[in-house]
């Protein structure tokens, strides 16, 4: 169905397609977000459906799994979602106003076999192990430096042939923005940045206990390990601080690792699959959060953080960049042991600690509403140059 046909008094109805719903991060969020939308008719397609492991919430919606990528080990999984994205058709595409993809890479390539006039991405970035992390998995693999040359230099072939069949694209932040642009992927006035998101927006303050937090996915490059050694190399355990990590155990090789390493601490606990309940709890009594993954694309857990007034210490890199000031709610350090563990001492002065608890709360953070609004802006905005475009 072409634009100009949409009828805009009714619900504009969408295909989406999300590669796979396996955990509950920050894209599934995102994802929740858009189904309940009343705006939309949303029907989600996904190649792998975890029931057990992400949101309880996508069961209130029609799901179609049309494939089987289920995660099996890095290239393995790799394979497996490529060759279900070329061979899986979603059926009577036709009948959608928009296909919106939403693409951590790889997931665009669905347009070799599902073509729609009016196809979107909702990039979260362009695939990292091929751009932005190549070097990373080269240099900590011999098994990636043989194969990452030339598998990468076959996808980048493959990718831009993709975005030829894409005719815009949604941001959260200007970091994703940039890294399209970079690499070639598309023209900057087809993209539209939504902002990005957080549903604990300036939510009710517990007692502050002393509790440094690290939420997040356990996988290298979330950087688990750092953490506990910046911890232990700080003066906060004899200050009576403890350290906590928990979320989403997508390594399970690397969360034994980060376990081992902590093994004899009292003062650092590692805690996998954290229910909302405990997420929130730990946002309300925390002292302050960590967040030190490699070159992040948008970076929830720092919004989260100041959402509920905790200053964020973050590594200088990616999208983090964008929503906390150095010196006034949270800090920018190096990602070394060194840098971070200075920046532990630094914040457990309470004159300085109180400076950024105070710009952490002043933050301005967007919530749902706001993204929402956005979204709707730029669908709005790309249905009436499409129609431009065909008159």
């Amino acid at each position: 169905m072409l634009p100009n046909l949409i009828d805009m008094n009714r619900k504009i109805r969408i295909a989406l397609l999300v590669p796979w719903l396996k955990s509950k991060g920050g894209v599934e969020r995102t994802m929740l977000r858009f189904l309940r939308d009343k705006k939309y008719d949303i029907d989600l397609y996904t190649l792998y459906y975890d029931r057990k492991n992400t949101f309880d919430d996508f069961k209130k919606f029609h799901i179609s799994v049309i494939g089987n990528a289920g995660p099996s080990g890095f290239i393995r999984k790799g394979v497996n979602l490529f060759a279900g994205l070329l061979f899986s058709k979603i059926k009577n595409l036709k009948d959608y106003d928009i296909f919106l993809i939403s693409t951590a890479g790889i997931a665009e390539f669905t347009v070799f076999r599902n073509r729609h006039p009016l196809t979107i991405a909702f990039s979260h970035t362009p695939l990292r192990v091929a751009h932005s992390m190549y070097d990373y998995y080269k240099r900590n693999s011999l098994k990636y430096k043989i194969v990452l040359p030339v598998a990468v230099h076959i996808y980048r072939f493959f990718e831009k042939l993709a975005w030829k069949h894409i005719s815009y694209a949604i941001v959260h932040d200007d970091e994703v923005k940039n890294r399209l642009l970079r690499y070639g992927l598309i023209e900057p006035d087809k993209i539209y940045k939504v902002g990005p998101v957080t549903d604990y927006t300036k939510k009710t303050r517990g007692k502050t206990e002393k509790i440094i937090f690290y939420a997040s996915r356990f996988t290298p490059y979330k950087r688990q390990d750092l953490a506990v050694d910046a911890f232990i190399n700080s003066d906060l355990p004899s200050l009576g601080f403890k350290l906590v990590m928990g979320g989403f155990v997508e390594d399970k090789n690397y969360f034994e690792k980060v376990k081992a390493i902590a093994s004899s601490r009292d003062d650092i606990i590692i805690k996998s699959n954290l229910s909302e309940k405990e997420l929130r709890h730990l946002y309300q009594s925390c002292y302050a959060t960590l967040f030190l993954a490699i070159n992040e694309d948008t970076g929830f857990v720092p919004l989260e953080s100041l959402a509920y007034g905790k200053p964020v210490i973050s590594v200088n890199e990616g999208g983090p960049k964008e929503f906390i000031k150095d010196g006034s709610n949270g800090m920018l350090v190096e990602a070394t042991v060194n840098a971070v563990a200075s920046a532990l001492n630094k914040i457990s002065d309470k004159k300085y600690y109180s400076k950024l608890k105070s710009g952490a709360i002043k933050s301005e953070v967007y919530d749902e509403k706001k993204m929402m609004k956005k979204f709707d802006s730029a669908i709005d905005n790309i249905l009436h140059r499409e129609k431009r475009r065909i008159r």
